[in-house]
């Protein structure tokens, strides 16, 4: 987290990096949003039907088959038992789509998302 709001820091010293920045900090509010509702145990189709309005909200190149891929990313990953687990893969899960975003990384790849889960509590 640290890290990330360093770097954020250090891109809003220009305009243009400002905006990819906001666009990030939403990106990773979305991927928050889809994990969140992932680990309630929400259906796959209903978190779909539930970010209708996103593309509207968003200035990125194909924001549908991003927002596809963020869905899909969610529900690779497994449904936590534990509250605070499930807190901390929601945390991870925006923190790992604000990081490709700031790398630009989302547009050419789909996010490693093998790691989140790696490290014992």
């Amino acid at each position: 987290m640290k890290t990330a709001l360093l770097i954020l820091l250090l891109i809003l010293t220009s305009p243009a990096s400002a905006s990819q920045a906001r666009t990030c900090i939403y990106l990773a509010s979305v991927a928050e949003q889809v994990m969140e509702l992932r680990q309630a145990g929400v259906e796959q189709g209903e978190v779909i039907k539930s970010f209708s309005d996103y593309p509207r909200n968003i200035k990125i190149y194909k924001a549908e088959a991003l927002l596809l891929r963020i869905i899909d990313g969610a529900y690779e990953l497994p449904v936590q038992e534990v509250e605070r687990e499930k807190l901390r893969a929601k945390w991870e899960f925006g923190n790992v789509w604000f990081e490709r975003c700031l790398s630009k990384e989302f547009k050419t790849k789909k996010p490693q998302l093998s790691g989140l889960f790696s490290l014992t509590s």
